[in-house]
């Protein structure tokens, strides 16, 4: 049951992770010119995220 939970949360964790990432690249006024700093920055923002829940989750578990 946790494995399925923490399977659920990480799903929302990716969409709350494209709403920050839009937020900012629209901030900042970033264009979308380089890739690897499109994804790079996508894939910063989630480990973060991630990092975050898990520490949260496995406190609580």
């Amino acid at each position: 049951m946790k494995g399925v939970l923490l399977a659920f949360l990480n799903v929302l964790l990716i969409l709350f992770t494209v709403l920050v990432h839009k937020i900012i690249f629209r901030v900042l006024g970033l264009g979308y010119d380089s890739l690897v700093l499109y994804w790079g920055l996508f894939v910063l923002i989630f480990f973060i995220f991630d990092v975050i829940l898990n520490s949260l989750f496995i406190k609580n578990a």
